[in-house]
């Protein structure tokens, strides 16, 4: 009989197997011992583009960073287009599967992208740029409305109508108000602007029918200018302001509502995890909010600070 490996069959298996199958066993054996050194797939990479290198957006790419120990991409948009062009065919050569645009400029070029999921974090008025696709998605850039109404009503239980005045195109948020207001015992009114002149005409016309007004970050329809003249006119006829910016209470904003670099990067990795899904919610909402009450505007609107908001009070 013949031997394998020089060794004679009768000694290397005792059973009369044919040669065909003692083959197959050292095949399979093989295949086996393949099987149990290959090297787990690798976690996919990400590509970070950011709009520019404002402390916003690097804030949350450098939170990004600590939490993702895979291989990570940086790239910044410039001032030129030629510039821009040469970052975006980067990016598209690379061949990472995965992008987080922080930032509206940044978010617009990814749409550009070919055959990547991307994640945009930091854009407020997403729906006026249709960013939104089945491979792009977004997380939301204010924090959670419900919680600023809540404090704002625990504040001033006697608050009852509120105003807000914005761009078009914020269904999503609008939507969202409008619920936390309910929650909250809170009518919101709320008014569309085409220009920041507008809407400092709007809110004036406004004053009369509201208690207070929740100011929004939409550049489309605010200024520096108009920021100023509306918080002035509303210290002027005793109203409350919630603001976007703990440095608008400095100008006589009553509650201020901010998000937080750490939960933007929680939930934007959060969100690549779901990045092969088509289907899903176009934006998903922020976790918490970090909230500041104005003790000097309060103490201005005869407002007692409770007890259970003390850990939130503010002096600017």
């Amino acid at each position: 009989m013949k031997s394998l490996r020089g060794v004679p069959l009768q000694q290397t298996c005792p059973y009369k197997f044919p040669v065909r199958t003692i083959r197959l066993l050292f095949l399979l054996a093989a295949l086996v011992t393949g099987c149990s050194t290959a090297q787990p797939k690798p976690v996919p990479g990400i590509a970070i583009l950011m709009s520019d290198r404002s402390p916003a957006f690097v804030g949350v790419q450098r939170e990004i960073e600590k939490r993702y120990s895979q291989r990570i991409e940086n790239y910044y948009l410039g001032s030129g287009e030629t510039e821009n062009s040469a970052v975006q065919k980067k990016i598209q050569s690379s061949d990472i599967p995965l992008v987080v645009s922080i930032g509206l400029p940044a978010a617009r070029m990814a749409r550009g992208l070919s055959g990547k999921r991307v994640v945009f974090c930091q854009v407020f008025n997403y729906e006026d740029t249709d960013l939104v696709t089945p491979w792009m998605k977004g997380v939301a850039a204010m924090p959670p409305v419900n919680e600023q109404f809540r404090v704002w009503k625990q504040l001033s239980p006697r608050l009852k109508k509120v105003g807000v005045i914005t761009g078009k195109n914020l269904s999503g948020l609008m939507e969202e108000a409008q619920a936390a207001a309910r929650e909250n015992g809170l009518e919101l009114i709320h008014v569309e602007a085409r220009s920041d002149k507008e809407t400092l005409y709007a809110y004036k016309q406004l004053v009369p029918k509201i208690q207070g007004l929740w100011l929004v970050p939409d550049n489309r329809v605010l200024s520096r200018e108009v920021i100023r003249d509306v918080m002035a006119h509303s210290v002027r006829a005793g109203k409350q302001v919630a603001v976007f910016s703990h440095q608008l209470l400095a100008l006589g904003g009553l509650v201020s509502s901010e998000s937080d670099y750490v939960d933007i990067a929680e939930q934007v990795l959060e969100r690549l995890k779901q990045a092969h899904k088509e289907t899903g919610a176009p934006i998903i909402p922020l976790a918490r909010a970090t909230i500041r009450i104005n003790t000097v505007m309060a103490k201005r609107l005869n407002l007692a600070l409770p007890k259970t908001l003390r850990g939130l009070a503010h002096a600017p």
